[in-house]
């Protein structure tokens, strides 16, 4: 058999046409699932477990919820300047440790005990925690996050094309195998990150089946999970047909109001600050290129927060207008989204290896949907691993050889190629003709759907 030839094909089409396209069982796509589960909590625990850090911006939202103190669920502090966690995941951290019964073998602090405006809920949430033991199992609740965004990846991938043969297994193993994945839960604890994602991906399966009022719905759950979502709302609403554009915001609105005017009524509007800010407004340790110019208060806040929000909206102005009604086909979507949420690590103020998270997501998706991985993916993959990656990490997890901001133009630029160029070949009429010799392709080149 000669070099890179299986029963007389090349290996990468063999693979594509004998595998990764032919249709599974329902079992073997939950083999699938099951698989790439073991190995994102594998590949977690391999590298240190899930972290105590940043863990203070969830853990009092989830017991006082847990407990039925929804009024204490945000009470009144200032912990290096961020506030918490946005609620969606609070919540279901906070009915899964109820379930559960993290805890419950001590009394848990009453309203009285936690003060006045619930002053005191961390100094006597936290002895609770001591007494009790809550803190490790309160925190293991975070890998319920990768369920959340295990069902987006096999919705979008269902809804275009791609479950339910060989991409499926495939597709969940490779995100499982993301080091920005499981840095969310390794690294800092920021689970929401992930929710996030998940719920994106839902809402975008749903723009794949014209389901416009259920996409705004998870769009907007995703927006109070992780406010990067709104790189991927805004865009959503751009190119939403307007027939359906109404709809779309409808349901976003509904899903948003659902929650946070309760809320918002119980804790006297302290959960106001959580859901508009999220955990990823602290000032945190910089290392990009932003905070190497010094820039600090509302131009820090606008060029870090606004305008990757503006650049995104004008790219989708610009894509719709290219494409038309095809925008909404997977790749040129996913594209879109990608690059939209790139423009966050362009302009990030901080820069830590969970922040490529949804991107890298975002750019699995994009080359499985496409029917072919990228060598150039795969490369910057290593790159991002090698950069961030620690086996034990001490102190601050700064980027290796290297200053930050150089990692940051290296990573970020790469990822906007990676991200945006199927878009503007898509935009240009030129994706799908001649990609059979794609020199960046190493299982295939783009196939049809499954």
């Amino acid at each position: 058999m000669r070099s890179g030839v299986r029963n007389g094909r090349p290996v990468g089409t063999w693979l594509r046409e004998e595998w990764l396209e032919r249709p599974l069982s329902g079992w073997s796509c939950a083999a699938g699932w099951l698989t790439s589960t073991i190995i994102f909590v594998g590949l977690t625990q391999l590298f240190g477990g899930p972290t105590q850090y940043d863990a203070i911006q969830t853990i009092y939202s989830t017991w006082a919820i847990a407990h039925g103190h929804f009024a204490c669920s945000y009470p009144k502090w200032d912990w290096n300047g961020a506030p918490l966690v946005a609620p969606i995941y609070p919540l279901l951290a906070g009915s899964i440790a109820a379930v559960a019964r993290i805890g419950h073998q001590v009394p848990f602090p009453s309203i009285a005990q936690l003060g006045p405006h619930c002053s005191n809920v961390v100094a006597d949430m936290f002895r609770w925690s001591v007494q009790s033991g809550a803190i490790p199992p309160t925190i293991r609740v975070s890998y319920v996050s990768w369920v959340i965004l295990l069902a987006g990846v096999v919705a979008f991938l269902r809804a275009s094309g791609r479950g339910r043969c060989g991409w499926e297994p495939t597709a969940a193993v490779l995100v499982a195998c993301l080091p920005p994945a499981f840095m969310c839960i390794q690294e800092y604890l920021h689970p929401e990150d992930l929710v996030a994602v998940g719920l994106a991906l839902g809402g975008l399966a749903c723009v794949r089946v014209s389901s416009w009022t259920w996409a705004g719905a998870l769009i907007g759950l995703a927006c109070i999970s992780q406010q990067f979502a709104l790189l991927i709302a805004i865009p959503l609403m751009i190119i939403a047909p307007p027939a359906r554009r109404l709809r779309y915001v409808l349901g976003a609105a509904g899903s948003v109001a659902l929650i946070i005017l309760p809320l918002a009524l119980i804790t006297s509007g302290r959960v106001l600050r959580a859901a508009l800010l999220g955990s990823g407004s602290s000032l945190g340790y910089g290392g990009t290129v932003l905070r190497e110019v010094h820039l600090s208060g509302a131009p820090l806040f606008g060029i870090s927060r606004i305008l990757p929000i503006a650049l995104a909206g004008i790219l989708a102005v610009w894509a719709l207008q290219r494409l038309g009604a095809a925008v909404t086909e997977p790749i040129a979507l996913l594209s879109l989204m990608a690059t939209s949420l790139c423009f966050r690590l362009v302009f990030e103020q901080n820069l830590l290896g969970y922040y490529f998270m949804a991107v890298a997501v975002l750019l699995v998706l994009l080359d499985v949907t496409a029917g072919r991985i990228r060598i150039g993916l795969v490369a910057w993959l290593g790159l991002l691993a090698f950069a961030f990656l620690r086996v034990s990490p001490t102190g601050w997890p700064t980027p290796r050889v290297a200053p930050g901001w150089i990692w940051q133009i290296v990573l970020v630029s790469s990822a906007l190629a990676l991200a945006s160029i199927p878009l503007y070949k898509r935009a240009k009429g030129t994706l799908g003709r001649g990609s059979g010799n794609s020199k960046t392709s190493s299982i295939g080149a783009e196939s049809p759907p499954c």
